[in-house]
Protein backbone atom coordinates (compact mmCIF):
# COMPACT_ATOMS: atom_id res chain seq x y z
CA UNK A 1 0.00 0.00 0.00
CA UNK A 2 1.61 3.23 -1.14
CA UNK A 3 0.83 6.91 -0.96
CA UNK A 4 0.33 9.61 -3.52
CA UNK A 5 1.63 12.45 -1.42
CA UNK A 6 3.95 14.26 -3.81
CA UNK A 7 7.61 14.30 -2.75
CA UNK A 8 10.03 16.47 -4.70
CA UNK A 9 13.67 15.89 -3.69
CA UNK A 10 14.65 17.93 -6.73
CA UNK A 11 12.94 20.90 -8.36
CA UNK A 12 9.99 19.87 -10.53
CA UNK A 13 9.47 21.58 -13.86
CA UNK A 14 6.39 22.41 -15.93
CA UNK A 15 6.87 21.31 -19.52
CA UNK A 16 5.06 21.11 -22.81
CA UNK A 17 4.55 17.32 -22.62
CA UNK A 18 1.03 16.94 -21.23
CA UNK A 19 -0.89 13.75 -20.51
CA UNK A 20 -4.04 12.91 -22.48
CA UNK A 21 -7.18 12.49 -20.33
CA UNK A 22 -11.02 13.10 -19.90
CA UNK A 23 -13.78 12.85 -17.28
CA UNK A 24 -16.63 10.36 -17.28
CA UNK A 25 -19.96 11.56 -15.88
CA UNK A 26 -22.29 9.12 -14.16
CA UNK A 27 -24.91 9.07 -11.46
CA UNK A 28 -23.17 8.90 -8.10
CA UNK A 29 -24.05 8.28 -4.50
CA UNK A 30 -22.24 9.92 -1.63
CA UNK A 31 -20.40 7.68 0.78
CA UNK A 32 -20.87 8.85 4.40
CA UNK A 33 -18.22 11.41 5.39
CA UNK A 34 -17.90 13.94 8.17
CA UNK A 35 -19.06 17.50 8.42
CA UNK A 36 -17.92 20.05 10.96
CA UNK A 37 -14.88 20.33 13.21
CA UNK A 38 -11.97 17.90 13.35
CA UNK A 39 -11.91 15.13 15.95
CA UNK A 40 -8.24 14.89 16.92
CA UNK A 41 -6.52 11.50 16.94
CA UNK A 42 -3.40 10.67 18.94
CA UNK A 43 -1.04 8.21 17.29
CA UNK A 44 1.04 5.79 19.35
CA UNK A 45 4.07 4.74 17.31
CA UNK A 46 7.04 2.44 17.76
CA UNK A 47 10.40 2.90 16.02
CA UNK A 48 11.37 -0.31 14.21
CA UNK A 49 14.57 0.23 12.20
CA UNK A 50 16.42 2.39 9.71
CA UNK A 51 18.39 1.13 6.71
CA UNK A 52 20.86 2.92 4.47
CA UNK A 53 24.38 4.10 5.14
CA UNK A 54 27.27 5.78 3.36
CA UNK A 55 29.76 3.10 4.35
CA UNK A 56 28.65 -0.39 5.31
CA UNK A 57 27.64 -3.71 3.85
CA UNK A 58 26.90 -3.74 0.13
CA UNK A 59 23.17 -4.28 0.64
CA UNK A 60 22.76 -1.23 2.89
CA UNK A 61 24.46 1.27 0.56
CA UNK A 62 21.61 2.38 -1.66
CA UNK A 63 22.12 4.28 -4.90
CA UNK A 64 18.70 5.85 -5.45
CA UNK A 65 15.53 4.44 -3.90
CA UNK A 66 12.70 4.73 -6.41
CA UNK A 67 10.06 2.65 -4.56
CA UNK A 68 9.36 0.65 -1.40
CA UNK A 69 6.68 -2.02 -0.80
CA UNK A 70 5.71 -4.33 2.07
CA UNK A 71 4.56 -7.89 1.52
CA UNK A 72 1.94 -9.61 3.67
CA UNK A 73 4.61 -10.93 6.06
CA UNK A 74 5.97 -7.43 6.74
CA UNK A 75 9.12 -7.81 4.62
CA UNK A 76 10.13 -4.55 2.99
CA UNK A 77 11.15 -4.58 -0.68
CA UNK A 78 13.42 -1.64 -1.54
CA UNK A 79 13.71 -0.88 -5.26
CA UNK A 80 17.24 0.49 -5.55
CA UNK A 81 17.24 2.18 -8.94
CA UNK A 82 20.81 3.39 -8.52
CA UNK A 83 22.13 -0.17 -8.12
CA UNK A 84 19.61 -1.94 -10.43
CA UNK A 85 18.36 -4.29 -7.74
CA UNK A 86 15.76 -5.11 -5.11
CA UNK A 87 16.80 -5.39 -1.46
CA UNK A 88 14.43 -7.30 0.84
CA UNK A 89 14.51 -6.65 4.61
CA UNK A 90 12.65 -8.50 7.36
CA UNK A 91 10.58 -6.89 10.13
CA UNK A 92 13.75 -6.22 12.14
CA UNK A 93 15.60 -4.60 9.24
CA UNK A 94 17.89 -7.57 8.58
CA UNK A 95 18.74 -8.59 5.03
CA UNK A 96 16.58 -11.38 3.62
CA UNK A 97 17.81 -11.36 0.02
CA UNK A 98 18.91 -9.21 -2.91
CA UNK A 99 18.10 -9.81 -6.55
CA UNK A 100 18.28 -8.01 -9.87
CA UNK A 101 21.16 -6.87 -12.04
CA UNK A 102 21.90 -4.24 -14.66
CA UNK A 103 21.01 -5.13 -18.22
CA UNK A 104 18.29 -5.12 -20.85
CA UNK A 105 17.38 -8.80 -20.93
CA UNK A 106 14.47 -10.58 -19.22
CA UNK A 107 14.68 -10.05 -15.47
CA UNK A 108 17.46 -7.48 -15.81
CA UNK A 109 16.95 -3.81 -14.97
CA UNK A 110 18.14 -0.68 -16.75
CA UNK A 111 15.87 1.99 -15.27
CA UNK A 112 13.53 0.55 -12.61
CA UNK A 113 11.12 3.31 -11.61
CA UNK A 114 8.21 1.69 -9.74
CA UNK A 115 7.04 -1.59 -8.25
CA UNK A 116 4.00 -3.37 -6.84
CA UNK A 117 3.50 -6.54 -4.78
CA UNK A 118 0.55 -8.68 -5.88
CA UNK A 119 -1.72 -10.52 -3.46
CA UNK A 120 0.20 -13.78 -3.91
CA UNK A 121 3.53 -12.13 -3.09
CA UNK A 122 4.94 -11.75 -6.60
CA UNK A 123 6.85 -8.52 -7.17
CA UNK A 124 6.29 -6.53 -10.37
CA UNK A 125 8.95 -3.98 -11.32
CA UNK A 126 8.38 -1.49 -14.11
CA UNK A 127 11.63 -1.00 -16.00
CA UNK A 128 11.44 2.18 -18.07
CA UNK A 129 13.90 1.13 -20.76
CA UNK A 130 13.05 1.34 -24.45
CA UNK A 131 10.88 -0.53 -24.94
CA UNK A 132 9.82 -0.81 -21.32
CA UNK A 133 8.72 -3.96 -19.52
CA UNK A 134 6.97 -5.20 -16.40
CA UNK A 135 9.46 -7.63 -14.85
CA UNK A 136 7.87 -10.22 -12.54
CA UNK A 137 9.70 -12.03 -9.72
CA UNK A 138 8.42 -14.70 -7.33
CA UNK A 139 8.55 -14.54 -3.52
CA UNK A 140 12.14 -15.85 -3.53
CA UNK A 141 13.33 -13.24 -6.02
CA UNK A 142 13.51 -15.58 -9.00
CA UNK A 143 12.56 -14.13 -12.37
CA UNK A 144 9.24 -15.43 -13.76
CA UNK A 145 8.20 -13.41 -16.79
CA UNK A 146 8.54 -10.14 -18.65
CA UNK A 147 5.57 -8.25 -20.12
CA UNK A 148 6.44 -5.61 -22.71
CA UNK A 149 5.14 -2.05 -22.35
CA UNK A 150 4.80 -0.06 -25.57
CA UNK A 151 6.03 3.51 -24.89
CA UNK A 152 4.13 4.71 -27.96
CA UNK A 153 0.88 3.69 -26.25
CA UNK A 154 1.88 5.17 -22.88
CA UNK A 155 3.99 4.16 -19.89
CA UNK A 156 3.04 3.64 -16.26
CA UNK A 157 3.51 6.62 -13.97
CA UNK A 158 5.73 6.75 -10.88
CA UNK A 159 3.06 5.08 -8.71
CA UNK A 160 2.06 1.46 -9.40
CA UNK A 161 -0.75 -0.06 -7.28
CA UNK A 162 -1.95 -3.68 -7.48
CA UNK A 163 -5.47 -4.68 -8.53
CA UNK A 164 -6.89 -8.18 -8.75
CA UNK A 165 -6.43 -10.33 -11.82
CA UNK A 166 -2.70 -9.61 -12.36
CA UNK A 167 -3.46 -5.96 -13.06
CA UNK A 168 -1.99 -2.69 -11.81
CA UNK A 169 -3.38 0.83 -11.79
CA UNK A 170 -1.28 3.95 -12.23
CA UNK A 171 -1.58 7.62 -12.99
CA UNK A 172 -0.76 7.84 -16.68
CA UNK A 173 2.90 8.29 -17.53
CA UNK A 174 4.62 9.55 -20.63
CA UNK A 175 3.60 8.68 -24.16
CA UNK A 176 6.52 8.76 -26.58
CA UNK A 177 6.02 10.28 -30.03
CA UNK A 178 8.57 9.20 -32.63
CA UNK A 179 10.18 11.61 -35.04
CA UNK A 180 8.09 11.79 -38.19
CA UNK A 181 5.00 10.40 -36.49
CA UNK A 182 1.94 12.23 -37.80
CA UNK A 183 0.31 14.76 -35.47
CA UNK A 184 -3.50 14.66 -35.18
CA UNK A 185 -5.19 17.15 -37.52
CA UNK A 186 -7.22 18.61 -34.66
CA UNK A 187 -6.21 17.79 -31.10
CA UNK A 188 -9.09 16.54 -28.96
CA UNK A 189 -10.63 19.14 -26.67
CA UNK A 190 -9.93 16.96 -23.66
CA UNK A 191 -6.36 15.90 -24.45
CA UNK A 192 -4.98 17.98 -21.57
CA UNK A 193 -6.81 15.82 -19.02
CA UNK A 194 -5.10 13.06 -17.01
CA UNK A 195 -5.38 9.31 -17.56
CA UNK A 196 -5.63 6.71 -14.85
CA UNK A 197 -4.40 3.56 -16.61
CA UNK A 198 -4.59 -0.17 -15.95
CA UNK A 199 -1.75 -2.44 -17.08
CA UNK A 200 -2.07 -6.23 -17.19
CA UNK A 201 0.55 -8.96 -17.03
CA UNK A 202 -1.23 -10.95 -19.78
CA UNK A 203 0.28 -8.68 -22.42
CA UNK A 204 -2.99 -7.03 -23.43
CA UNK A 205 -3.02 -3.35 -24.34
CA UNK A 206 -3.29 -0.94 -21.44
CA UNK A 207 -6.75 0.37 -20.61
CA UNK A 208 -7.83 3.82 -19.47
CA UNK A 209 -9.88 3.25 -16.33
CA UNK A 210 -10.84 6.88 -15.78
CA UNK A 211 -10.02 10.28 -17.25
CA UNK A 212 -9.46 12.82 -14.52
CA UNK A 213 -10.09 16.54 -14.54
CA UNK A 214 -7.32 19.04 -15.15
CA UNK A 215 -6.94 22.73 -15.85
CA UNK A 216 -6.52 23.72 -19.50
CA UNK A 217 -2.83 23.73 -20.41
CA UNK A 218 -0.88 26.92 -19.89
CA UNK A 219 0.63 28.47 -22.95
CA UNK A 220 4.19 27.62 -23.91
CA UNK A 221 6.20 30.71 -23.12
CA UNK A 222 9.82 29.75 -23.71
CA UNK A 223 12.03 27.22 -25.45
CA UNK A 224 14.88 25.73 -23.44
CA UNK A 225 17.93 24.21 -25.13
CA UNK A 226 20.73 22.65 -23.08
CA UNK A 227 24.26 22.88 -24.43
CA UNK A 228 27.34 20.84 -23.54
CA UNK A 229 30.89 22.04 -22.86
CA UNK A 230 31.57 22.13 -26.61
CA UNK A 231 28.57 24.39 -27.20
CA UNK A 232 26.57 21.66 -28.90
CA UNK A 233 22.85 21.27 -28.27
CA UNK A 234 22.07 18.38 -25.89
CA UNK A 235 18.25 18.50 -25.80
CA UNK A 236 15.40 20.96 -26.09
CA UNK A 237 11.99 21.26 -24.50
CA UNK A 238 9.19 23.79 -24.38
CA UNK A 239 8.54 25.49 -21.06
CA UNK A 240 4.98 26.26 -20.09
CA UNK A 241 4.13 29.21 -17.92
CA UNK A 242 4.71 28.20 -14.30
CA UNK A 243 1.62 27.44 -12.20
CA UNK A 244 1.30 27.56 -8.43
CA UNK A 245 -0.95 25.18 -6.48
CA UNK A 246 -1.71 22.90 -9.40
CA UNK A 247 -4.85 20.76 -9.02
CA UNK A 248 -3.83 17.35 -7.67
CA UNK A 249 -4.16 13.88 -9.10
CA UNK A 250 -3.97 11.25 -6.36
CA UNK A 251 -5.07 7.61 -6.38
CA UNK A 252 -5.41 4.72 -3.94
CA UNK A 253 -6.97 1.26 -4.07
CA UNK A 254 -9.75 0.60 -1.56
CA UNK A 255 -10.29 -2.75 0.16
CA UNK A 256 -13.23 -3.54 -2.16
CA UNK A 257 -11.08 -2.97 -5.27
CA UNK A 258 -12.46 0.43 -6.21
CA UNK A 259 -9.92 3.12 -7.07
CA UNK A 260 -10.05 6.29 -4.98
CA UNK A 261 -9.30 9.40 -7.05
CA UNK A 262 -8.71 13.03 -6.10
CA UNK A 263 -8.62 15.39 -9.08
CA UNK A 264 -10.30 18.57 -7.87
CA UNK A 265 -9.64 21.67 -5.79
CA UNK A 266 -12.32 20.76 -3.24
CA UNK A 267 -12.43 17.96 -0.68
CA UNK A 268 -13.85 15.18 -2.86
CA UNK A 269 -12.56 11.62 -3.18
CA UNK A 270 -14.23 9.78 -6.07
CA UNK A 271 -14.59 6.00 -5.94
CA UNK A 272 -14.14 4.46 -9.40
CA UNK A 273 -15.54 1.01 -10.17
CA UNK A 274 -13.98 -1.60 -12.43
CA UNK A 275 -16.02 -0.32 -15.39
CA UNK A 276 -14.66 3.22 -14.94
CA UNK A 277 -17.82 4.78 -13.50
CA UNK A 278 -17.97 6.88 -10.35
CA UNK A 279 -19.83 4.70 -7.85
CA UNK A 280 -19.50 6.93 -4.79
CA UNK A 281 -17.76 9.88 -3.18
CA UNK A 282 -16.14 10.67 0.16
CA UNK A 283 -15.95 14.26 1.28
CA UNK A 284 -15.83 16.68 4.17
CA UNK A 285 -17.20 20.19 4.45
CA UNK A 286 -13.81 21.88 4.24
CA UNK A 287 -13.54 24.80 1.83
CA UNK A 288 -10.39 25.59 -0.18
CA UNK A 289 -8.28 28.49 1.08
CA UNK A 290 -8.43 31.67 -1.02
CA UNK A 291 -5.14 32.76 -2.59
CA UNK A 292 -4.25 36.22 -1.29
CA UNK A 293 -1.48 38.58 -2.40
CA UNK A 294 0.47 37.61 0.72
CA UNK A 295 0.21 33.92 -0.23
CA UNK A 296 1.36 34.73 -3.76
CA UNK A 297 4.44 36.56 -2.50
CA UNK A 298 5.27 33.78 -0.08
CA UNK A 299 4.94 31.15 -2.81
CA UNK A 300 7.21 33.09 -5.17
CA UNK A 301 9.79 33.35 -2.40
CA UNK A 302 9.57 29.59 -1.73
CA UNK A 303 10.03 28.79 -5.42
CA UNK A 304 13.07 31.05 -5.70
CA UNK A 305 14.56 29.60 -2.51
CA UNK A 306 14.02 26.04 -3.75
CA UNK A 307 15.68 26.80 -7.08
CA UNK A 308 18.62 28.48 -5.35
CA UNK A 309 19.06 25.76 -2.72
CA UNK A 310 19.06 23.06 -5.40
CA UNK A 311 22.03 24.61 -7.20
CA UNK A 312 24.24 21.73 -8.28
CA UNK A 313 21.45 19.17 -7.86
CA UNK A 314 19.28 17.61 -10.52
CA UNK A 315 16.16 19.16 -12.01
CA UNK A 316 13.22 16.86 -12.80
CA UNK A 317 11.03 17.42 -15.84
CA UNK A 318 8.57 15.54 -18.05
CA UNK A 319 6.34 14.92 -15.05
CA UNK A 320 9.27 13.84 -12.87
CA UNK A 321 10.32 10.92 -15.07
CA UNK A 322 13.48 12.48 -16.45
CA UNK A 323 16.24 14.61 -15.00
CA UNK A 324 18.76 17.21 -16.04
CA UNK A 325 22.00 17.34 -14.08
CA UNK A 326 25.29 19.17 -14.10
CA UNK A 327 25.60 22.05 -16.55
CA UNK A 328 22.20 21.35 -18.13
CA UNK A 329 20.52 21.62 -14.72
CA UNK A 330 22.22 24.96 -14.05
CA UNK A 331 21.17 26.31 -17.46
CA UNK A 332 17.60 25.20 -16.85
CA UNK A 333 17.57 26.69 -13.36
CA UNK A 334 18.78 30.05 -14.65
CA UNK A 335 16.00 30.16 -17.21
CA UNK A 336 13.37 29.18 -14.64
CA UNK A 337 14.19 31.85 -12.04
CA UNK A 338 12.74 34.80 -14.01
CA UNK A 339 9.64 32.72 -14.78
CA UNK A 340 8.72 32.68 -11.09
CA UNK A 341 7.67 36.33 -11.19
CA UNK A 342 5.23 35.60 -14.02
CA UNK A 343 3.78 32.51 -12.32
CA UNK A 344 0.06 31.82 -12.67
CA UNK A 345 -2.02 31.64 -9.47
CA UNK A 346 -5.47 30.09 -9.05
CA UNK A 347 -8.18 31.63 -6.92
CA UNK A 348 -8.00 28.79 -4.38
CA UNK A 349 -5.48 26.30 -2.97
CA UNK A 350 -6.52 22.62 -3.40
CA UNK A 351 -7.68 21.09 -0.11
CA UNK A 352 -6.18 17.61 -0.58
CA UNK A 353 -2.41 17.15 -0.71
CA UNK A 354 -2.32 13.34 -0.98
CA UNK A 355 -4.10 10.07 -0.24
CA UNK A 356 -3.23 6.47 0.59
CA UNK A 357 -4.95 3.29 1.78
CA UNK A 358 -3.38 1.32 4.64
CA UNK A 359 -3.33 -2.45 5.19
CA UNK A 360 -6.49 -2.18 7.30
CA UNK A 361 -8.34 -0.60 4.37
CA UNK A 362 -8.52 2.86 5.94
CA UNK A 363 -8.21 5.87 3.66
CA UNK A 364 -5.68 8.51 4.73
CA UNK A 365 -6.37 11.97 3.29
CA UNK A 366 -3.60 14.53 3.76
CA UNK A 367 -4.85 18.11 3.71
CA UNK A 368 -2.89 21.08 2.43
CA UNK A 369 -1.39 23.28 5.14
CA UNK A 370 -2.45 26.94 5.44
CA UNK A 371 -0.86 28.99 2.70
CA UNK A 372 0.01 25.83 0.80
CA UNK A 373 3.27 25.42 2.70
CA UNK A 374 4.34 22.51 4.90
CA UNK A 375 2.42 19.58 6.32
CA UNK A 376 -1.30 19.79 7.01
CA UNK A 377 -3.51 17.49 9.11
CA UNK A 378 -4.45 14.00 7.94
CA UNK A 379 -8.02 12.66 8.00
CA UNK A 380 -8.57 8.95 8.59
CA UNK A 381 -11.61 7.42 6.86
CA UNK A 382 -12.87 3.90 7.64
CA UNK A 383 -13.16 1.25 4.88
CA UNK A 384 -16.91 1.97 4.92
CA UNK A 385 -16.30 5.65 4.18
CA UNK A 386 -16.97 7.02 7.67
CA UNK A 387 -14.85 9.74 9.23
CA UNK A 388 -12.70 8.36 12.09
CA UNK A 389 -10.71 11.43 13.09
CA UNK A 390 -7.79 13.66 12.21
CA UNK A 391 -4.07 13.39 12.91
CA UNK A 392 -2.58 16.82 13.69
CA UNK A 393 0.08 18.39 11.49
CA UNK A 394 2.84 17.29 13.87
CA UNK A 395 1.63 13.67 13.88
CA UNK A 396 2.79 10.80 11.64
CA UNK A 397 2.75 11.61 7.94
CA UNK A 398 1.46 9.40 5.13
CA UNK A 399 4.34 6.98 4.49
CA UNK A 400 5.82 5.85 1.20
CA UNK A 401 4.46 2.39 1.97
CA UNK A 402 2.03 0.82 4.44
CA UNK A 403 2.55 -2.69 5.75
CA UNK A 404 0.71 -5.19 7.95
CA UNK A 405 0.35 -4.66 11.72
CA UNK A 406 0.73 -0.90 11.34
CA UNK A 407 4.15 -0.92 9.62
CA UNK A 408 4.99 2.30 7.77
CA UNK A 409 8.09 2.99 5.64
CA UNK A 410 9.49 6.42 4.82
CA UNK A 411 12.19 7.02 2.20
CA UNK A 412 14.55 9.62 3.63
CA UNK A 413 17.82 11.31 2.76
CA UNK A 414 20.36 11.46 5.56
CA UNK A 415 23.71 13.14 6.04
CA UNK A 416 25.89 13.42 2.94
CA UNK A 417 22.67 12.93 0.90
CA UNK A 418 22.68 9.21 1.73
CA UNK A 419 19.34 7.59 0.76
CA UNK A 420 17.72 5.35 3.35
CA UNK A 421 14.47 3.99 4.75
CA UNK A 422 12.97 4.54 8.20
CA UNK A 423 10.35 2.04 9.38
CA UNK A 424 7.94 2.64 12.26
CA UNK A 425 4.86 0.82 13.52
CA UNK A 426 1.56 2.53 14.22
CA UNK A 427 0.49 0.84 17.45
CA UNK A 428 -2.86 2.59 17.82
CA UNK A 429 -4.98 5.63 17.00
CA UNK A 430 -6.84 7.09 19.97
CA UNK A 431 -9.35 9.91 20.25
Amino acid sequence: MKSTVPVFPAQSLPCAACLLVSIACTDTSRVPGAEGADVELNAVIEEMYTAGTFSGEDWETFGRISDVDFDAAGNLHVLDEGNYRVVVLDRDGALVRMFGSQGEGPGELSRPTSAAILDDGRLVVYDMSFPGALEVFDQEGSFIQSTAVDPLEGMPGELLLPLDGDRMVTTGGLKIRMAGQAEPDEPAEDEHLRDIDVFSLDGSQKEVLYRAWNLPPAEQVEEFTATNAAGQNSFSLGLQRMRAFRPPLHIGVMADGRVAVVDSVGYTVKLIGEDGTVTGMIGRDIAPEAVTEAIQEAERARQIEALSENAGATVRFLGGTDVASGEAAEQLREQMLPMVENMLFPEEIPVVAGIAVDFEGRLWVARTAPGGNGDGPIDIISPEGDYVGTLPSDGPRIPDAFGPDGLMAFVETGDLDVPGVRVIRLVSLKR
